[in-house]
């Protein structure tokens, strides 16, 4: 009993330390919001850069590379430590981040217009052209399917995951899709570990915003387009946001959300065919799924004929290290905490009963067939602690996510399962 206590004592003594270094850690953090730099075209792959508002940067990106990084290390500008201000509609009052002639001529925006005027003018021809853009791309593949990609918090450069994940996707499916890849400011905190739970709250935030900005764009595309959402992380929030309004947030935010974002107003996606899977969800499934009724017009039913919930209890990120996923951030349904997965999926039956939920369980990095040959204490080495989309598409049971993902639904089991 003594020893007993004595563990107690020390985990809650180690506890209180850690709060007490994050709260004093936080008084000078910085939030580096990621930079939108344009890639290389790729056939059959649209890339949208989304900054914190959720508002598109034009594909040519003409903004300073160094000049969101510069800000932050001045000491003398009061926005070094503000992670408001790197936006594309900052960028374009200030003047000396993006070329404004060259702008104007671009897209033939009148040089008259006031800078909120050219702003929102802007915004309506760059999802525009974005749309065309997915339109093109599906004709030129004959493609009926759109696969968007949408990375989460601290990952400023998912470029390589998109690419790895494309190509398993491509192996698997019989015909490739079109691909949008969301490049969203999920924020960073470059290494500073301490401020990583103030960053991550903030980058919650910035998830809402940029899934209405998404959501304007989506309700461009063809009603009997296939529309599949592939996400990892913080995504889950941007892609959900998109679908529906989840009403999770304190009273202020919510209010924000529905008057000056117009959460409200925006149509929700009307496509017949809707999926969505989910790596690693950080976000909680009961609280998010709870509003998925919540549609734009309310009339206007969302047509979600699949959920698939990658799980994994010991992700480091989604457990918050094996402490908190219910903390700081709800990310419980990643986590399957308190059994998170099941208590979401009954959620969303009920809501929308004809709808195949499966979950799988990435918690090792074995197959099935073989852990269930296996005792709990020889399984302990397989047990999959990263979080990185890598590390989940290299884990045995990603296929089993793909097949449960895109798969014949009739082959499958209709209850969430591993």
């Amino acid at each position: 009993m003594k020893n007993r206590n004595f563990y107690l004592q020390r985990h809650i003594f180690i506890l209180a330390g850690s709060i007490v270094c994050i709260v004093f850690s936080a008084c000078g953090f910085k939030a580096r919001n990621v930079l939108m730099v344009p890639r290389i075209d790729e056939p059959g792959v649209v890339k949208l850069y989304y900054d914190r508002e959720g508002y598109l940067y034009p594909p040519e990106a003409h903004v300073t590379p160094h000049y969101f990084y510069l800000l932050h290390h001045r000491n003398v500008s009061r926005d070094q430590s503000n992670p408001e201000f790197a936006t594309i509609e900052y960028a374009l009052r200030r003047n000396d981040s993006l070329n404004n002639v060259f702008i104007h001529q671009r897209y033939n925006l009148a040089l008259s217009d006031t800078t909120e005027r050219f702003f929102i003018r802007l915004q309506r021809i760059l999802r525009q052209q974005a749309i065309e853009k997915v339109k093109q791309a599906m004709n030129k593949l004959s493609a009926t399917e759109v696969v968007i990609l949408i990375h989460g918090f601290n990952d400023p450069a998912p470029d390589a995951y998109y690419f790895s994940l494309r190509r398993s996707l491509n192996a698997f499916l019989a015909k490739p899709p079109v691909y949008v890849e969301v490049f969203w400011d999920g924020l960073t905190d470059l290494g500073s570990g301490t401020a990583t739970p103030f960053i991550w709250q903030k980058a919650r935030l910035n998830s809402a915003k940029v899934g209405l900005g998404l959501r304007s764009l989506l309700r461009g595309l063809d009603n009997d387009t296939k529309i599949t959402f592939l996400t990892h992380s913080l995504g889950a929030s941007v892609a959900t946001h998109a679908l529906f309004n989840p009403a999770i947030w304190p009273k202020d935010f919510q209010e924000k959300l529905e008057t000056d974002y117009q959460s409200s107003t925006i149509s929700t996606p009307a496509q017949k065919q809707i999926q969505i899977g989910m790596l690693a969800p950080a976000i909680s499934g009961t609280e998010i799924f709870a509003g998925i009724g919540n549609t734009v017009p309310a009339e206007q039913r969302l047509q979600l004929k699949r959920v698939v919930i990658g799980f994994n209890h010991y992700d480091y990120a989604v457990t918050k290290g094996g402490l908190f996923p219910k903390m700081f951030g709800n990310t419980a349904l990643g986590a399957d905490a308190g059994g998170e997965v099941e208590k979401t999926t009954r959620i969303i039956q009920q809501k929308i009963p004809d709808v195949f939920c499966r979950s799988i369980d990435f918690s090792f990095s074995l197959p099935d067939s073989v852990k269930s040959k296996m005792n709990k204490k020889s399984m302990r080495a397989f047990r999959q602690s990263e979080h990185a989309i890598l590390f989940y598409q290299n884990n045995p049971n990603f296929r089993n996510f793909l097949y449960s993902l895109f798969g014949s639904i009739e082959k499958q089991p209709t209850v969430a399962g591993s």
